[in-house]
């Protein structure tokens, strides 16, 4: 028993299962794809980390002395620093 709708024409605009199926194929063929795993476990951990925390961490660093070396007057001058 077939289904008589009040709107003509409307059984001819629904697509069928199996053009939606195509479609979707389709459709997903077009899609970007990662080009191997540790872009996206990357792309994954900066989402979660956020972008902003990136930006801050050197500038914390740098606020409370980071990077900074010291010279210790009896090693003489071979260049090795040691880290405050």
């Amino acid at each position: 028993m077939r289904l008589v709708l009040p709107n003509p024409g409307l059984d001819l605009r629904i697509p069928r299962h199996e053009d939606l199926e195509r479609m979707e194929k389709q459709e997903a063929a077009d899609r970007p794809k990662w080009d191997n795993k540790a872009q996206y476990i990357l792309t994954c951990v900066g989402f979660c980390i956020g972008l902003g925390n990136v930006w801050r961490f050197p500038y914390l660093c740098q606020s409370h002395g980071g990077g900074k070396s010291r010279e210790d007057p009896r090693c003489g001058s071979s260049g090795a620093g040691e880290f405050i």
